[in-house]
């Protein structure tokens, strides 16, 4: 009997070092390899920056989840200092300044600190050195209770675009906003929210904010009937199959066949190419040009005509409103 209960005794204390190990954190393998980045590399006295680490193994695939990155600063604060990676191998922290200006060189190691990386930091920037933003607005033009999509492109001080998670502040003096504090996503630096128009006409002034930066602005204009119809016409209509130029006039209008002024208009055409870029907003009398050029190499000699358009926003934004026109290619008399 006393010799049953040691053997099971003995059993169950060989038996936990094996479930111990199935627990364990997973550790790098000898030449697994970090990058680290500082998003932003500059900050202000007391500002902050996102750390981020990435550890590939030696073959180049992820580090196993949950393999631990240690952290460390020589000025300011990690939080947290000892963190594990994802399914991707990335693991991030953040870094906050403590008042003291200079260079913060922020530390990242694994595998027992065989494997070790590193990255600076400059605090204290002037106060020339500030974010950036640009706002645009889409539509430009707004039917009563008609929506636009609001984008902001934040850039932190160094350039760099501002991680994703931050938020910008933006406000209007017409209408309402979605969501007056967008957050960041996709890698670019981009929120985007939506403008709801409501019943009120006028023009609204966009503006967004990001941290310190200087405001960025621009106006809509929230009209009774935004465009219903576009029409396009091309001076001179006909070319010669050896080519030519060809001036292509869109011209936007409301409900009320009144013309509409600040509309994004985009010009195609089957043939050819358009100067600078294929994009014109509308003057105050709702038109937009652009000049085609049509080469002689451009034109098959089966074709005795092509098509031009040109498409704009409709009321909603959310569709578009297309017009187009025919262009006759002349040829000699017995030509092909």
């Amino acid at each position: 009997m006393i010799y049953r209960v040691a053997a099971a005794l003995l059993l169950l204390v060989s038996l936990l070092p094996a479930v111990g190990c199935d627990k364990a954190t997973p550790v790098a393998p000898n030449g697994a390899i970090l990058t680290i980045s500082a998003n932003p590399s500059q900050v202000g006295l007391n500002g902050r920056s996102t750390i981020t680490v990435i550890g590939r193994k030696p073959d180049g695939q992820p580090l196993n989840p949950g393999t631990e990155i240690r952290l460390s600063v020589d000025k300011g604060t990690i939080d947290p200092t000892v963190v594990g990676v994802d399914d991707h191998g990335e693991a991030t922290a953040t870094f906050r300044a403590n008042g003291v200006p200079g260079t913060a060189k922020v530390t990242a190691m694994t595998g027992g600190g065989m494997t070790m990386v590193s990255t600076d930091i400059q605090v204290g920037v002037p106060d020339t050195a500030k974010p950036t933003v640009l706002v645009s607005v889409t539509p430009s033009t707004l039917a009563l209770e008609g929506t636009a999509t609001v984008t902001v492109i934040a850039r932190n001080a160094d350039g760099t675009p501002v991680a994703n998670g931050e938020k910008v502040t933006v406000t209007t003096t017409l209408g309402t906003l979605d969501n007056p504090a967008p957050t960041i996503r996709g890698g670019g630096g981009t929120a985007t929210t939506t403008l709801n128009a409501g019943d009120r006409e006028g023009t609204a002034t966009v503006t967004a904010i990001y941290g310190s930066s200087a405001p960025a602005t621009t106006t809509v204009m929230i009209v009774l009937d935004a465009a219903t119809a576009i029409s396009v016409t091309a001076n001179p209509s006909s070319i010669p199959s050896t080519g030519g130029t060809i001036v292509v006039t869109a011209t936007v209008t409301d409900s009320r066949a009144q013309a509409v002024a600040g509309a994004l208009v985009t010009f195609q055409s089957e043939l050819g190419k358009f100067e600078d870029n294929e994009s014109e907003t509308t003057d105050s009398r709702g038109q937009a040009s652009k000049t085609l050029t049509v080469t002689q190499a451009d034109i098959p000699a089966s074709r005795s005509n092509f098509e031009v358009s040109a498409k704009t926003p409709s009321s909603t934004g959310s569709t578009f409103l297309e017009g187009t026109t025919t262009v006759t290619i002349t040829r000699p008399s017995g030509g092909t």
